[in-house]
C-alpha cells in the first residue's frame, strides 16, 4: 500500500528548469505528450543553439519537429527539418538526411521556407552547429565544398517512415489505420540491421515500443505483449552495459509498460498492475496528466480485475480527483468510466452515477461510441442489480445500438469486431428475456429481427462460429414464439393462436438448420419448444394437443438426460390425464 500512494502521488511543481539540452529535449517531449504544444515550442527555441553533444541536439530537434508535425505548422516543419538535416550531414549521416527530406516530401509541399533538394552545403571538418563537434571523416576531408548528396536506399527510407511513426505523439495512439502502421514498423525493424551502422544511435528499441502500441490498437494484444516486454528487455540491457540508468527523454520504458498494463490487465492482472506501479513511480518529474490519468486509469482496471479491493478503492478515490487535470475532455470519459465501474464493483451504486453520467455527457458531445457503449453496460449493470428492470431494459438497447454502430463501422479492426458482434448478440438476447418479463411484445420482435439479420448465413463473411450464430436464430425464434403465445394469453389485439402455432414452426425450421456436430443442442431446443407448446395448450384447455406436446417434451428430456425437466413434463403429463 505504501508504494502504491507513493505512486499515485502528483509530481512537485513547479519542476526544476533543464540544466542541458538533453533535459530540454527530455520535457519538451513531456510537453508535446501533454499536448501543451506552445511550451514545448517555447523551451525548444530556447534551447535550440546552446552547446551540445550532437546526439542531444538531434533528441532535441526531433521533439521539436513531432510538435510541429501535430501542431501541422508548416514553417516550423520546415525549420526544424532543414536544421536536423544540416546536423546530421554535418555528422556523417547524409543518407538519413536525404531520407528524413524524402520522407517529408512524400507528405506534401512544406509551408514556408522551400526545403532542400540537396543536403545543405557543409563543412564536414567544422562545428556541427554550436557543439563544435567534427564529422567522422574529417581527418579524410578538408575545407568547405557542397556536400554530395546520398541517394536513400529503400531500407533506409523505411526505416525514416517508421522512425516518424514514433514519438510522444503516438503514445495514446494516432488517428490512423493501426494495420498500415503495423506494415510499417515492421519493415522498418527488417531495415534496422541493414542500415544500422548509419545511424546515430540504436533505433530498434523505439520501432518496437511503436511496433507494441500499432499491435495493441489492431487488436493483436498477445503480439503487443511480446514486443513490449523485447522493448523492456533491451531498455534494460542498456542500461546495464553503461552502468547505470541512462536519459530516457521519449519515455519509451513508460510507453512499453503502459502497453503491458494494458493488454496484460485480463490474463495476468497483479503483472499489469505492477507493470503500471513501475511507469508511475519514473512520472515524479514530469508533468503530463494525460499520461499520468491513463496509467491511474489502467492501475485500477488491473486492480478490480485481480480482486484488489482496498487498492482499487484507495486508487478510485485519487482518479476522480485526478481526472480533472486533463485539459482535453474526451480523455476523461475512460478513467470517469473506470471509477464508475470499481464504484459498481464495492455496490456503491448511488455514488457510481456520477461519474458516469458526467462520462456519458462527455461522450455523446464527442460522438465517442466506444465509450456510450461501456457506459450503457454499467447503467445496465446497476439497474439489474438495484431491480429497476424496464430501465435495465432501455439501457440493454443503448448498448446493443452502440455495439452494432461500432461492428459496423469500417475503421474497426476484424478482431474487435467479431468482440463487437458477440456484444450485440447478448445485448440483444437479454433485451429478449427481459422484454419477455415485462410482457413488452413489440420490443421482442425488434430485438429478435436484429438478431436474425445479425446472425442470417447469406450476411457475408461471417465473424463468429456458424453454431453460435445458428444458437442466437433459433433464441431468437422461440422467443417469437413464447411472445406470441403470452400476447394471445393476455389477448392482446392480433395475437391468436394460429399466430403462435406459425411461430413454433418457424421456431422448428431454424432447429432443422442445426450444423453438423450439434445435435444434442438442436434436441434440447426441440424439446424446450414442445415443453413451451405443451404448458400454452394447457392453459388454453386444449388437453388432448396439450398430451402430445408433452409427451414429445418428455421424451426429448429423457434422450438428452435431463431428469429435473422429465419430472417436470411428467407432471404436467399426470395433470391433463386427470383433467
Amino acid at each position: 500500500m505504501r508504494d502504491l500512494r507513493a505512486a499515485l502521488r502528483p509530481p512537485d511543481l513547479p519542476l526544476p528548469y533543464p540544466g542541458d539540452v538533453l533535459a530540454a529535449a527530455c520535457r519538451v517531449s513531456d510537453l508535446i505528450h501533454a499536448e501543451r504544444y506552445g511550451d514545448a515550442r517555447r523551451l525548444a527555441e530556447a534551447f535550440r543553439d546552446r552547446p551540445a553533444d550532437p546526439a542531444h541536439r538531434l533528441t532535441l530537434l526531433g521533439a521539436a519537429l513531432r510538435g510541429a508535425v501535430l501542431m501541422a505548422d508548416g514553417e516550423q516543419i520546415d525549420r526544424d527539418t532543414a536544421d536536423m538535416v544540416t546536423l546530421l550531414t554535418r555528422s556523417g549521416h547524409r543518407e538519413l538526411a536525404g531520407a528524413l527530406i524524402a520522407m517529408l516530401l512524400d507528405r506534401g509541399p512544406l509551408q514556408g521556407r522551400a526545403a532542400p533538394a540537396d543536403p545543405p552545403a557543409v563543412d564536414p571538418a567544422g562545428p556541427a552547429g554550436p557543439a563544435g563537434t567534427a564529422g567522422p571523416d574529417a581527418s579524410v576531408r578538408r575545407g568547405r565544398r557542397r556536400g554530395r548528396q546520398v541517394p536513400p536506399r529503400p531500407e533506409m527510407l523505411a526505416l525514416a517512415r517508421g522512425l516518424s511513426l514514433t514519438g510522444p505523439g503516438e503514445v495514446r495512439g494516432a488517428e490512423i489505420d493501426p494495420r498500415r502502421t503495423v506494415a510499417r514498423l515492421r519493415a522498418a525493424l527488417d531495415a534496422v540491421p541493414v542500415v544500422r551502422e548509419q545511424m546515430p544511435g540504436d533505433p530498434e528499441t523505439r520501432l518496437r515500443v511503436a511496433l507494441a502500441q500499432a499491435l495493441e490498437l489492431a487488436g493483436e494484444r498477445a503480439a503487443a505483449t511480446t514486443q513490449a516486454l523485447d522493448a523492456l528487455e533491451r531498455l534494460e540491457q542498456t542500461d546495464a552495459d553503461a552502468g547505470g540508468a541512462l536519459p530516457d527523454p521519449l519515455r519509451l520504458a513508460t510507453a512499453a509498460r503502459t502497453v503491458l498494463a494494458r493488454t496484460l490487465r485480463t490474463e495476468r492482472p497483479l503483472h499489469a498492475a505492477r507493470h503500471a506501479l513501475d511507469a508511475l513511480a519514473a512520472l515524479h518529474e514530469v508533468d503530463d496528466p494525460p499520461l499520468r490519468v491513463g496509467l491511474i486509469t489502467h492501475l485500477l482496471q488491473a486492480f478490480m480485475a485481480a480482486g484488489a479491493i482496498d487498492h482499487a478503492s484507495l486508487t478510485a478515490g485519487r482518479l476522480a480527483s485526478l481526472q480533472r487535470t486533463v485539459q482535453r475532455e474526451s480523455l476523461r470519459t475512460g478513467p470517469l468510466l473506470a471509477v464508475a465501474a470499481q464504484r459498481v464493483q464495492a455496490e456503491r451504486y448511488d455514488a457510481a452515477w456520477v461519474p458516469l453520467e458526467r462520462a456519458r455527457r462527455i461522450a455523446r458531445d464527442h460522438r465517442d461510441h466506444r465509450s456510450c457503449l461501456e457506459a450503457a453496460r454499467l447503467a445496465a449493470s446497476i439497474h439489474e442489480r438495484t431491480g429497476d428492470h424496464p430501465a435495465a431494459l432501455h439501457e440493454l438497447g443503448l448498448l446493443a445500438a452502440e455495439a452494432r454502430w461500432l461492428a459496423d463501422d469500417l475503421a474497426t479492426a476484424r478482431p474487435e469486431r467479431a468482440q463487437l458482434v458477440s456484444t450485440e448478440l447478448k445485448a440483444q438476447a437479454l433485451v429478449l428475456r427481459r422484454a419477455l418479463d415485462l410482457g413488452r411484445t413489440a420490443m421482442v420482435h425488434e430485438a429478435a429481427a436484429a438478431i436474425e439479420h445479425r446472425a442470417r448465413p447469406e450476411g457475408g463473411r461471417p465473424l463468429l462460429p456458424p453454431e453460435l450464430l445458428w444458437d442466437h436464430r433459433v433464441d431468437a425464434r422461440v422467443a417469437r414464439f413464447i411472445a406470441a403465445a403470452e400476447a394471445s394469453g393476455r389477448q392482446e389485439e392480433g395475437a391468436t393462436l394460429a399466430d403462435c402455432d406459425r411461430r413454433r414452426r418457424e421456431a422448428l425450421q431454424i432447429v432443422d438448420e442445426a450444423p453438423a456436430g450439434h445435435d444434442a443442442r438442436a434436441r434440447y431446443w426441440a424439446a424446450y419448444i414442445d415443453d413451451r407448446h405443451a404448458q400454452m395448450l394447457a392453459d388454453r384447455g386444449k388437453r388432448t394437443a396439450a398430451l402430445r406436446a408433452a409427451r414429445r417434451a418428455r421424451d426429448g428430456w429423457e434422450h438428452l438426460g435431463r431428469a429435473d425437466d422429465v419430472a417436470r413434463a411428467e407432471v404436467l403429463i399426470t395433470q391433463l390425464d386427470e383433467a
